[in-house]
């Protein structure tokens, strides 16, 4: 009954905005990288609407409409006027396809963090949810997201997307977010400052350093991988920053 009433929502909803041309905008991510504190920030500009990680599976352009008309349904944003509708991304089950991000009406921001600090991150993550990942499986999460993220921008053109690393948001955030800002061309520019959503602490981080509501500079458990992969997994970071970074010359 429930998924009926929001099938004829939705069917109300695009008759009332079927000319309207909705842009998307994709936060590409692997786990623990910080994209839940740039989905905060993102999302407190009013010419954005999102509501974390949400979790869909984007395959064809209705796919595309049916994300745009939950998300603005559970941010409160309806029938409001936003540039962007905005989705965390952080898993390759639910990226959309190079398709779909080929759209002319698509934007993406890539944001990736170093290593330690991930593979750590993750490893406490998995503890406190009792799943207790071994570090073989966590490294491989971290390495194949990031050779996916490398492979999506490989597929775009420079510029439909953004990059930037947890570490540049964090230590140099005023000029980062005047970076992302000018990339979105947003009338009001992001700030470091957010405002606390539904989903803090449900859909993404549920640390309470999300709740801080600013960006600060947090000092994290630190777990001892195995040097083989951390070796590894610096590797493959190293391969994303000189990909990454060939790319704005």
């Amino acid at each position: 009954m429930k998924s009926k009433i929001k099938n004829i929502a939705f069917t109300i909803w695009s008759l009332f905005n079927k000319n309207n041309k909705q842009n998307h905008l994709f936060l590409l991510a692997h786990p623990r990288s910080g994209s839940s504190l740039l989905m905060h920030i993102l999302t407190t500009n009013n010419q954005i609407a999102g509501f974390g990680e949400y979790l869909t599976k984007y395959k064809t352009e209705k796919d595309l409409k049916k994300a745009s008309f939950d998300i603005r349904r559970k941010s409160g944003t309806l029938f409001s006027k936003v540039t962007f509708v905005a989705n965390q991304v952080n898993h390759q089950s639910v990226t959309p396809t190079i398709k779909l991000l080929q759209k002319e009406t698509v934007k993406v921001i890539f944001l990736i963090r170093n290593p330690e600090e991930t593979l750590s991150s993750i490893a406490v993550l998995s503890k406190n949810k009792n799943r207790n990942l071994s570090q073989k499986e966590i490294t491989s999460i971290y390495t194949e997201r990031l050779q996916n993220l490398i492979y999506l921008a490989k597929n775009l053109p420079k510029e439909k997307y953004c990059f930037l690393t947890y570490n540049e948001l964090v230590n140099n955030s005023e000029k980062t977010l005047e970076r992302l800002s000018i990339f979105l061309e947003l009338k009001t520019p992001l700030s470091k400052k957010y405002r606390l959503k539904k989903f803090t602490q449900k859909w993404g981080d549920p640390s309470q350093n999300i709740t801080r509501g600013t960006i600060f500079k947090t000092n994290p458990e630190k777990i001892l991988f195995k040097k083989e992969h951390l070796d590894n997994a610096q590797k493959v970071y190293e391969e994303a920053l000189l990909f990454f970074k060939s790319q704005k010359e």
